[in-house]
């Protein structure tokens, strides 16, 4: 019997296209709706939201600086993946490690920041994947 992964992917970079919008960093905890500006990266929402359609599990997990970027974020991820839920969504301050804050086995981590990778695979029987243009999210489910 296979056994479940449960997919954990980063948002930033990853599903949103954060490293785009100019001089980011010193928006994104300034800016009250800086997030619901950022375009999808369509290549990685639509193989989560095919993970989420096909019954996945599945969880956005992503730092957040203060609760109005909570709140932008949310609303982002209500457009982009409606059958997300919230429950789902895992928001983390700077000073977390999103390793941390993962709760089951057979974690698989899709991030754009290799010390997250590297940090998530310290946990037992975890992967991770880091993305980039060229190998996104679809490169990696399809060898897994």
């Amino acid at each position: 019997m296979k056994k479940k992964n449960y997919y954990y992917c980063d948002m930033d970079g990853v599903l949103a296209d954060f490293n785009r919008e100019e001089n980011a960093i010193g928006k994104f905890d300034k800016e009250k709706y800086f997030f619901l500006k950022l375009k999808p990266i369509e290549e990685n929402c639509k193989a989560i939201n095919d993970l989420i359609r096909q019954g996945e599990s599945v969880r956005i997990i992503s730092v957040s600086p203060n609760k109005k970027a909570d709140f932008s974020k949310i609303m982002w991820l209500k457009i982009y993946f409606p059958f997300l839920k919230k429950s789902n969504i895992i928001l983390l301050r700077p000073n977390q490690n999103k390793c941390d804050c993962m709760k089951t086995k057979q974690g698989v981590l899709f991030d754009d920041y290799g010390r997250n990778c590297t940090l998530w695979e310290t946990k037992k029987n975890n992967k991770s994947f880091k993305i980039s243009r060229e190998k996104n999210i679809k490169y990696y489910l399809t060898t897994m």
